[in-house]
This record gives C-alpha cells, structure tokens and sequence, in this order.
C-alpha cells in the first residue's frame, strides 16, 4: 500500500469531502485526510494504481493540484446533442423530463385553449403554462440529481431556480395585476422553489434560493408594468424564450456535473407534470380574482 498526498483543486465544502471520499472508496482506495480549505487529501491505495485514484476523483467532478483541463463548450453541447438522439444511457434522465415536459405542455395548452380562448389573459395563461413547465423540470431535474450535487452547485440550484421562477411568474402577474401582486405571488411561488431546491446543500442554497426569488420577483413584475405603453406584447415572448434558454442551460448543468458522479433517481414525470399544473392553476387564478392596482392590462 502506499500513502500519498494529493492536491486537488474544486473543493469547496465539506459536501466535497463527501463526494471524493466516497467516489475514492468505491475505487479501492482510503482517504485518511481531507481538507476543502487547504485542497487535499491524504490517499492510501494498493502498488500501481495512482491513476485509478486520478480517475476516481475526476469522476467526482474535481481536478488534480493544475491539472483543469476546460473543454469548450460548443464541443460539450455537441458530444451532448449526439448522445441524448442516440438514447445513451447516460442521457435517460435528461429525456425523461423532456418527455414529460412536452406531455405536460401539451395536456395544459389544450385545457387553457378549450377553457380561456375568449378571456383578454389567454396568452399569458399560455406564458404561465410554458414557464410552469420549464421550471418544474428544472426542480425534477435538480431532485433527480442531489445526492450528487457539490455545495457549490447546490447554490446554483437554489439561484437558478429561485431566480427564473421569481422572473416569470412576477412578470405575468406585474402584467394583469399590477406591481405588487405580481411581487407578491412571484415571491411566494420563487421563494418556496428556491428554498426547496437550494436545500440539497444546507443552509446555503436554501438563502440563495430565497434571495433570488426575492430579487427576481420584485425585478420580474417591475419590467412589465414599465412597460405596458412600450411593446410589452413583442417583450413577452423574447424575456419567456430568454428564461427558457436559461433553464435549458441549467438542466445541461446538472447532466454534465452531478450526473457524471453517479446514477440519477429517475425523474418524476407525476410530480413534474403535477407542480407543472399547480403553478399554471394558481397563476391562471390569481390573474383572474386578484386585485389589480396600478397599471395592468386593460387598467389605468
């Protein structure tokens, strides 16, 4: 056996530690000695097999003392796009809330185009499904994936998620409701998803999660109001699409770091597609029976 100290450069927390340790020990080998603050581990494993050691803690997501190596992210996306139309493995979980998403999509359209075509929300009941959408995949998404996240990552979750829902959900309500109700749902809406997201890392991802619903609420309902008498109809699809690439790129984040660190739970497509509907309920009805103050659609 030999015992060797290793520099090792990503760590950040004790979730760290965590996730080397264990990625070592299913390896074969034994850290007797970690530390996020100082960025190493003491490692003992058998004769020969330095490089098993390398690649254990790769696969945990880390990097040996200078040895980040960045591949860019255009061939990234490339290696993905292949991957996921191949139907490889290490793609399901991504094409399971794809999937899911879509159904549920499709499934709330209908019932909004059959129930609301007549109502002057109708297209922000369509904004409202298409948003709730993408953000429950993205806390599907994160669910699947949180026994692997890094504390860093955690924090992204609970940004992210916070963030976006508090931006959109905000935004649609500012529009048929005025500022302070669309503050007031986006907050509630971004606060409880960013919380529950963020939570995956402790205490801080579920601050980050709060502070970006918080932000992103108040920001959200602020720009529609704005502009409702500066082409808010023609800003409404392009602030949507631009929240949509996003969280896109969130899901991305979560296939290429946690998911290269061990298998995902399978996404939950029932409790995608039931926070999908929860979330397009409640925004439907608070834009019908809530107050409006200020200016709102068809309110001056």
């Amino acid at each position: 056996m030999k015992t060797e100290k290793i520099e090792i450069d990503g760590m950040t927390c004790e979730s760290c530690e965590k996730l080397i340790t264990k990625s070592v020990t299913a390896a074969g080998g034994k850290v007797q000695h970690i530390s996020a603050s100082k960025g190493f581990a003491v490692i003992e494993y058998s004769e020969g097999e330095r490089e098993k050691m390398e690649k254990a803690i790769e696969s945990a997501g880390y990097s040996l003392g200078g040895s980040v190596v960045q591949v860019p992210l255009e061939h990234q996306l490339s290696s993905f796009m292949k991957d996921f139309i191949a139907g490889k493995p290490a793609t399901a979980q991504v094409r399971r809330c794809f999937a899911a998403s879509v159904a549920s999509f499709a499934v709330l359209a209908v019932t909004i185009f059959l129930l609301f075509l007549a109502n002057q929300y109708f297209i922000y009941f369509i904004y409202a499904a298409i948003s709730a959408v993408a953000v429950a995949g993205g806390v599907a998404l994160a669910d699947a994936y949180k026994q692997h996240l890094s504390c860093m990552e955690g924090m992204m979750v609970g940004m992210t998620i916070g963030m976006s829902s508090g931006f959109l959900f905000g935004a649609i309500i500012g529009a048929t409701n005025g500022m302070f109700i669309g503050s007031v749902f986006g907050m509630a809406v971004s606060i409880v998803l960013g919380l529950y997201s963020g939570k995956a890392c402790g205490i801080m991802g579920a601050m980050e999660g709060i502070m970006a619903g918080i932000m992103g609420s108040t920001m959200g309902a602020m720009l529609t109001v704005m502009m409702q008498y500066d082409h808010l109809a023609e800003f409404m699809p392009i602030f949507v699409l631009a929240n949509l690439l996003v969280l896109a790129g969130f899901k991305y984040m979560l296939y290429y770091y946690p998911g290269r660190r061990g298998a995902a739970k399978p996404v939950s497509t029932i409790g995608l597609f039931g926070l999908a509907f929860l979330l397009t309920a409640l925004t439907i009805a608070v834009a019908i029976y809530a107050p409006r103050f200020g200016i709102a659609i068809g309110v001056v």
